[in-house]
């Protein structure tokens, strides 16, 4: 382990200086101060209040970041947060508000060894820079990614939207729009290419305008509501990426005078306490076990262990919003 004298002689200056640096206190030149700093980074030089921890090897917390609140991480964290309680970990949670900078310093807490490991629930960096910090720590997400320096429990949602769309062919639905996530996301993908078999098995006809991509903004609901009630030929059924957009939709059609099932069926997907709340029928994909697998990855990674994995699986949650007996708007 470097140590205060080892940066000292890589930057060129005395003890004292380096001091300065690190607790802040004192004057020390620009140029002094760079010099110290880049000798830090080449060194790998750990301040003695956290190189007690370095020494320890563990710190027993995991960092989990997100952008900001929203309903499903609620119910992650709860999950997350017990099981990492029952093998004696803490949890810091860290909202960067969409922050690259905020974002990649709370990763950089893993290189000074406050926090052992990160789960990352939502992020603001690619993945390439995201991955660069696994060499300080394991980093686990429950979004889809192909990175061998970053563990995925992602659940494959092709899977998921073939069942929330066989379900809505069997209720009696055919003119289905579908309200996607980012473009670029991998479920997205997934979900587009479910949107692709399924028509074609089914030898339906996909309209452009049922399909829309980039709908994770804010009060999305309210403007697919509204672009929904001014369509000439509007679809009998949607079918959201989330609860909670479609929970949006529901609240804001209603406000424009219609109503769910009996205008448009909706399906969403999460399983969230907010589609229990609005009675949505919608898909249920392990988001526990996704939150415990995560966990169980980052813990195996600090200690060397091969605890297993719980399976994932996705299952249709049937509630109000879908009528099983549909036969068409008059």
């Amino acid at each position: 382990m470097a140590t205060i004298i080892d940066v000292a002689k890589a930057a060129g200056v005395s003890k004292s200086t380096v001091s300065r640096v690190v607790s802040g206190n004192g004057y020390v030149s620009k140029e002094s101060r760079e010099k110290v700093l880049k000798a830090m980074a080449d060194t790998g030089y750990i301040p003695n209040a956290l190189a007690r921890h370095f020494q320890s090897g563990e710190t027993k917390t995991i960092g989990f970041l997100a952008q900001g609140y929203f309903d499903t991480l609620g119910v992650f964290l709860e999950t997350f947060t017990q099981i990492a309680r029952n093998y004696g970990y803490f949890i810091h949670l860290y909202f960067t508000g969409g922050d690259k900078q905020k974002e990649l310093d709370a990763l950089n807490l893993m290189k000074y060894k406050q926090i052992d490991g990160v789960f990352i629930l939502t992020r603001s960096n690619d993945w390439e820079t995201i991955a660069a910090y696994s060499m300080y720590g394991p980093i686990a997400t429950w979004h889809r990614i192909d990175s061998p320096n970053i563990y995925s429990s992602y659940v494959d949602h092709y899977d998921g939207y073939v069942m929330s769309l066989n379900y809505l062919y069997d209720c009696g639905y055919r003119k289905i729009g579908h309200i996607l996530g980012s473009a670029k996301n991998l479920n997205t993908q997934a979900r587009l290419q479910a949107i692709d078999d399924f028509y074609r098995e089914k030898k339906l006809a996909l309209a452009d305008a049922w399909v829309s991509t980039n709908s994770n903004f804010e009060r999305s609901g309210q403007v697919i509501a509204k672009q929904w009630a001014e369509q000439d030929e509007r679809c009998d059924a949607l079918a959201f990426f989330s609860d909670d957009i479609a929970a949006q939709f529901m609240s804001s059609l209603q406000l424009l005078g219609y109503s769910v099932p009996d205008d448009v069926a909706v399906i969403g997907f999460d399983n969230s306490r907010l589609s229990e709340l609005m009675h949505l029928t919608t898909v249920e994909y392990s988001l526990d076990k996704q939150a415990v697998n995560s966990f169980i990855y980052i813990y195996n990674a600090l200690n060397d262990k091969k605890i297993p994995e719980e399976p994932l699986a996705v299952r249709l949650v049937k509630r109000l919003t879908v009528q099983e007996d549909f036969r068409g708007h008059a």
